[in-house]
């Protein structure tokens, strides 16, 4: 059987094996000039099947739509003389339905708002009661789930007058990584999916207006290896795939393969869930590339303007003080970088944040930084190698930022306290890092050793940790919006997964049916990339929520961060344990971080 060890995220607590196996060996790879043509060109007019868009062809080898009417390469009708339409929309002209107006079967973004219809079921001008889901986007005219008049039939690829199909896949991560998941209570497989895909599903077709038609989910269980991923096979069972099921969109929750991402683009796909990726790429393979949590280069120019706004040229003041013969906390700050040799990856470190630290307050990191490969045969000397590259015989790094997946830090943590290392340990996270189920993985929070971060027991270099969190601070499951909906669907049945996994899985969802229902009734993924930015904000500064929503050439959804530190000592309100990350500074920030003297944070030490 397949089983995805809960994707991006993966799996919150686990033996050293199965840490290694998927923090190290499940590269997320993004692609270059040398591994898909075309990066930095987008993808958006390649050639994908028998036509640019999965259209049917008039005899002319124009795309046309159901009636017959001309399609643009855009999928908006044409009249005869190559013209848009009246009320249709054109690249890098106004929004159809939008300031310009448009009829009903045209109208998108905030023209939708202009339509007559039944808004009885909207509650507070959202969609559907947000106290299910703060993220409920606003509310539309019509009866959600009831036919359209003019919805324009097959629109696009996977899109018909009744429906919108899209493929979950769920990758195979091998027996022996099964085994140990399901002897830790962490495995699930494509089964498994289908019981969630099928609840999801059908609370998007009964609350958000899709325009006549339904979202339907095929599961599709991988059949490639992916740890370490066999891209050989994976790209190939992408194609596979859009040439099985022709669907509107492809939903793959992992860091794994951005090849197989880009791929899904150039066949002019829609494709979410694929994370930790910077905005050129999710713009190299526009309109169909989004996230639902932050761009690494966001999170980066964020990370940059906080540290020269409160850290920059002051003392370490969190640094550890168990090695009597390195006071770091007594030295000025100099920081270290980690994060992994994937080209997007790095590329975004030394294009993004380097010359932000550089132009915000003068700060290099002056060597102190390491690439790693994600490789599980080396990754014990690596963890060693970039101890000793940060920890430098002078002027070592007093203060280090892992731009990495909530596994691969326990290699390089464990690696610090066997060196005697102590540095300040800085978040900047965008891929759940900041969630307290995964901070106590990292920390000896229950004081009895057993993290491969901590082994030992004692202090943990993860106690002085300090920085910046972009996701949802975690709750107790059932307040969570992805539990709610999964009670409400499945008439109270305990959730079919981890409540932080399935957040993040509902997160997705959430996101993809808001930019359907604002795409309007002629979908095409160009006009829903369009109309996105309509969708407005929701979110930030002390609201205790992410702010979400979409800008041009912006397409994560989660855009501001809050400043915390982690106190191994605070009882987690998500699973009643010890270790929790503390909220400070009043509110979320994008990039307008308040200069002080140093962030009000107390020391490892005094953190109760």
């Amino acid at each position: 059987m397949a089983a995805n060890p809960f994707g991006k995220f993966g799996p919150i607590a686990m033996v050293a094996v199965v840490q290694l196996v998927v923090a190290l060996a499940a590269p997320s790879t993004a692609p270059n000039a040398n591994n898909t043509a075309g990066y930095g060109g987008g993808y958006g007019s390649g050639p994908g099947g028998t036509s640019a868009n999965g259209q049917p062809l008039g005899a002319n080898g124009q795309p046309v739509g159901p009636n017959g009417q001309p399609l643009a390469a855009n999928g908006q009708p044409v009249g005869a003389n190559g013209q848009p339409v009246a009320g249709s929309n054109t690249q890098g002209g106004t929004i159809a339905g939008g300031s310009a107006g448009g009829s009903a079967s045209t109208a998108s973004g905030l023209g939708l708002q202009k339509l007559p219809g039944d808004r009885s079921h909207c509650v507070g001008g959202r969609q559907f009661d947000p106290r299910l889901d703060y993220y409920a986007p606003p509310c539309v005219p019509g009866t959600p789930g009831a036919a359209y008049p003019n919805n324009n039939g097959a629109t696009w690829r996977g899109v018909t007058g009744n429906t919108i199909e899209v493929v979950n896949y769920v990758a195979d991560y091998g027996a022996e990584v099964d085994q140990i998941l399901k002897a830790q209570g962490l495995y699930y497989n494509a089964d498994q999916a289908k019981v969630w895909n099928n609840a999801y599903a059908d609370f998007i077709n009964s609350h958000f207006n899709l325009w006549g038609r339904k979202i339907h989910v095929d599961t599709v269980e991988g059949t490639c290896r992916t740890v370490p991923p066999d891209n050989n096979c994976l790209i190939p069972e992408m194609d596979r795939i859009v040439s099985t099921y022709k669907p509107y969109a492809v939903f793959w929750e992992t860091t794994v393969c951005s090849q197989c991402f880009a791929e899904l683009s150039r066949l002019h796909v829609v494709n979410f869930g694929g994370g930790g990726f910077s905005d050129k790429f999710h713009n190299a393979n526009a309109p169909y590339s989004y996230d639902g949590g932050e761009s690494a280069t966001r999170i980066q120019l964020q990370f940059a303007s906080w540290w020269c706004a409160q850290m920059a040229g002051k003392k370490a003041a969190f640094a550890g003080t168990e090695n009597k013969t390195e006071n770091l906390r007594g030295m000025t700050r100099q920081l270290g970088v980690v994060s992994t040799n994937d080209p997007d990856n790095e590329a975004t470190v030394k294009e993004v944040l380097y010359p932000a630290l550089k132009k915000g307050c003068g700060e290099s990191v002056k060597g102190h930084e390491y690439f790693y490969a994600q490789d599980i045969n080396t990754a014990a000397q690596q963890s060693a190698t970039q101890a000793s590259q940060m920890n430098t015989p002078t002027n070592p790094a007093t203060s280090v930022v892992c731009f990495c997946d909530p596994v691969a830090p326990q290699f390089g943590l464990g690696a610090y306290k066997a060196d005697n290392y102590w540095p300040e340990s800085i978040l900047a996270d965008n891929q759940t890092m900041d969630f307290d189920s995964n901070g106590q993985t990292y920390s000896n929070s229950k004081d009895n050793g057993d993290t491969v971060a901590c082994p030992n027991g004692g202090n943990c270099p993860y106690d002085s940790t300090i920085g910046l969190g972009s996701s949802d601070p975690q709750t107790a499951p059932d307040n969570s919006a992805a539990v709610k909906i999964w009670k409400l669907q499945s008439h109270g049945k305990p959730p079919p997964i981890a409540a932080a996994t399935l957040q993040i899985v509902w997160n997705d969802y959430s996101m993809f049916a808001s930019l359907l229902e604002n795409a309007g009734p002629l979908l095409t993924p160009s006009r829903m990339q369009a109309a996105a930015p309509e969708l407005g904000m929701r979110g930030g500064g002390t609201t205790n929520m992410p702010l979400r929503g979409f800008r041009p050439n912006d397409w994560c959804w989660t855009k501001d961060v809050r400043v915390v530190y982690w106190n191994k000592a605070k009882t987690s309100p998500y699973n009643g344990q010890p270790g929790s990350y503390v909220q400070i500074e009043g509110q979320r920030f994008d990039m307008n971080f308040p200069s002080l003297a140093q962030p009000p944070a107390p020391a490892p030490e005094d953190r109760h």
